[in-house]
C-alpha cells in the first residue's frame, strides 16, 4: 500500500479466533498467558473428524532455503499462522506451541507461516527464530504465495491502517493445525488452546494408527493456484487470479472482488475487460451459469483496480473461478479457488433489505448508553437509523457488534473500522446496532441472560443473525445496502475495510 493514498485502511475482523494487533517492534516471545479455550468434553474433540491431506506449503525459510511441508515427514508438526510484530495473540500461540513441542520431545516440530512477507523478511525470521523452542522454523514469501498458502489452510487475514505507513497492525485467523508424520491434518486448536490439551492430543495420533482418508473437503483444503504469468497450452497468457472478498456467499447475487495481475505486475486497468466464469473445483472443471462480466473499480484517492463480479453460487463449498482478462490487447486467463458461506436466514443479497428500525440517539433522549456498549462512541453512528435511509434512498452501511458483551474477541474491531470509513464516505449512512438485549443499571451495561447465550435485539434478529448455521454469538456482522434499499454485501468473521470500500466505491459509480 502506498503512504500517500487516500486511506482506505486494511482492518478486518476475525470472529472466534483473531490476532487484532497493532505495530511497533517485534514482540517479547516470553509465553504469554492466553485465555482460557471454549470448553470442550475432552482432547478428541479437538480432532477433526476425518483426516486430510494437508494443503502444500511451498515457502522460503528464515535461512533463504526452499521449505516444503513435506520436509517434515515423519515428525508430528503444529503448524500457526501470524506475524512477528504481533503484540499478544501471536506470542501466546507461540509460546504454547513451544511449551508443547518441548513436551513432547525431540521428534515433534512446529512451524509459524508469516502473514506479514513485507516485514518479516528471511533476516528478520532468522532473529526472531532465536528465541523459539527447538524444532521451530518460520518461513515467508511473496505476498502471493503467502495468500495462496493461508487460502489453502482456510486462514483468513488483512492489514491493519495505522497512522504511521510502517507500524500497521495484522489481523487474522489464530487456529493452530496438528499434521501428523503422514503429511495428514489430523486437528485444529482454537486460539487459546492451553498446551496440556495440545500435547494431549499429538500423544494420542502419535500412538493411533493411520487414519482412512477422507477427501480435502470444506474449510481446510488445497486450491489450485492459477500459477505465474507465462503461456497456457491454448495460447493465452497466463493470469494470476487473487480472491479478495473476506465473505463469498452461496445463494445468489454475491459480489466477488478479484485482482489480476500478469506478467509484469497488477493489472490497474479500467478498460481492460474481464470475465468470470464459476465451476465445479473436485475432479473436471464443469462450468455452472454463464460468465459474468466483472466491473473495474477504482475507490477515490486510489491508482489500484479491482474488478467486481456478482456471482450467483448455488452452495456452500469450494468452488472455482476461471477468470480471462483482456487489457492492452493481450488476453490472459487463470483461476483462483474460494470457499464459500452458508447465509443460513440472514439478509438475502439482491433482495429488499429488512425494514425494521434501528434505534437511534433521538429514540433514547440522547443517551448514548441506551443505544451502544462503545465507551467512547461516534455518535454520528447513531442519528439514522436504517428506515431513514431506507425513505431516504441513502446508501447505508449496518454494522452490527457489540464492545462490552464479546462473544468473540473481534467483538468492538467493527467500530474501529467504520470509524474510518465514515470520514472517507460523508455521502454514505452507517449505522451501528448494538445487538444483544441489555439493562442500563446506574452508568453500566448489563447483559440479559448469558454471553453464551444472548438475546439479539429485534432489528438484529430482523438480519437474520440469529439462525443456523451462525447464531447469537457470530459477531460482528456487516451488511451493505445500497440507495434504493436492496442488499449488496453482507460480512462476517474476517471483514477487510478494503471490501465495503469498494463495494461503495462501486455503489456510488451506479454498478
Amino acid at each position: 500500500m502506498a503512504a500517500s493514498r487516500v486511506p482506505r485502511l486494511a482492518i478486518v475482523l476475525i470472529v472466534v479466533l483473531v490476532g487484532a494487533c497493532g505495530g511497533g517492534s517485534p514482540a517479547a516471545l516470553t509465553p504469554v498467558s492466553a485465555p482460557p479455550p471454549t470448553p470442550t468434553p475432552n482432547p478428541g474433540s479437538f480432532l477433526l473428524p476425518q483426516a486430510v491431506v494437508a494443503p502444500p506449503i511451498e515457502l522460503t525459510d528464515s535461512s533463504g532455503a526452499p521449505f516444503s511441508l513435506t520436509s517434515l515427514r515423519g515428525h508430528p508438526v503444529l503448524l500457526s499462522f501470524g506475524y512477528t510484530h504481533c503484540p499478544d495473540v501471536c506470542p501466546a500461540t507461540v509460546g504454547i506451541i513451544g511449551q508443547t513441542i518441548t513436551a513432547l520431545g525431540p521428534d515433534a516440530r512446529a512451524v509459524f507461516v508469516t502473514i506479514d512477507p513485507e516485514r518479516d523478511t528471511t533476516t528478520a525470521l532468522a532473529e526472531y527464530v532465536k528465541y523459539l523452542a527447538q524444532g521451530y522454523q518460520a518461513v515467508t514469501g511473496t505476498a502471493a504465495q503467502i495468500r495462496t498458502t493461508a487460502d489453502a489452510w482456510g486462514v483468513k487475514y488483512a492489514r491493519e491502517q495505522s497512522p504511521s505507513a510502517s507500524a500497521y497492525g495484522m489481523s487474522h485467523t489464530a487456529d493452530v493445525f496438528l499434521v501428523d508424520g503422514a503429511g495428514l491434518l489430523r486437528a485444529k486448536f482454537p486460539f487459546g488452546t492451553q498446551s496440556g490439551a495440545m500435547t494431549a492430543v499429538v500423544r494420542s495420533v502419535m500412538s493411533s494408527p493411520e487414519p482412512s482418508l477422507a477427501p480435502a473437503t470444506g474449510g481446510v483444503s488445497t486450491p489450485t493456484a492459477s500459477g505465474g504469468p507465462g503461456e497456457s497450452p491454448t495460447g493465452e497468457q497466463e493470469l494470476g487470479v487473487q480472491v479478495d472478498s473476506t465473505s463469498v456467499w452461496a445463494g445468489g447475487h454475491s459480489p466477488v472482488i478479484f485482482v489480476l495481475s500478469g506478467p509484469t505486475g497488477r493489472i490497474d486497468d479500467l478498460a481492460a475487460t474481464v470475465s468470470v466464469q464459476l465451476e465445479t473445483r473436485d475432479g473436471v472443471a464443469v462450468p455452472v451459469g454463464v460468465p459474468v462480466t466483472a466491473v473495474p473499480v477504482q475507490p477515490p484517492g486510489e491508482t489500484t483496480v479491482a474488478y467486481v463480479a456478482t456471482v450467483d453460487i448455488p452452495t456452500p463449498g469450494w468452488w472455482r473461478f476461471a477468470v480471462t482478462a483482456t487489457s492492452g490487447g493481450a488476453v490472459r486467463a487463470g483461476s483462483a479457488d474460494v470457499a464459500v458461506l452458508d447465509p443460513g436466514a440472514t439478509a438475502q443479497l439482491g433482495a429488499p433489505a429488512p425494514s425494521i428500525h434501528t434505534p437511534t440517539l433521538a429514540d433514547v433522549g440522547g443517551l448514548a448508553l441506551a443505544v451502544t456498549t462503545d465507551p467512547a462512541p461516534d455518535l454520528r453512528l447513531y442519528r439514522t437509523s436504517t428506515t431513514d435511509a431506507l425513505t431516504a434512498h441513502q446508501p447505508f452501511v449496518l454494522v452490527v457488534d457489540s464492545t462490552r458483551f464479546r462473544t468473540t474477541a473481534a467483538c468492538g474491531k467493527a467500530l474501529v473500522m467504520v470509524r474510518f470509513l465514515l470520514d472517507r464516505w460523508p455521502s454514505m449512512a452507517f449505522i451501528h446496532l448494538e445487538p444483544f438485549e441489555y439493562d442500563v443499571v446506574s452508568d453500566t451495561a448489563i447483559l440479559q441472560g448469558s454471553i453464551s447465550d444472548p438475546t439479539l435485539v429485534p432489528a438484529a434478529d430482523a438480519w437474520g443473525i440469529g439462525g443456523d448455521p451462525w447464531g447469537a454469538t457470530s459477531m460482528p456482522w456487516i451488511f451493505v445496502v445500497d440507495g434504493s434499499g436492496t442488499v449488496r454485501a453482507k460480512y462476517q468473521g474476517v471483514i477487510g475495510s478494503d471490501d465495503v470500500d469498494i463495494l461503495l466505491s462501486l455503489i456510488a459509480q451506479g454498478g
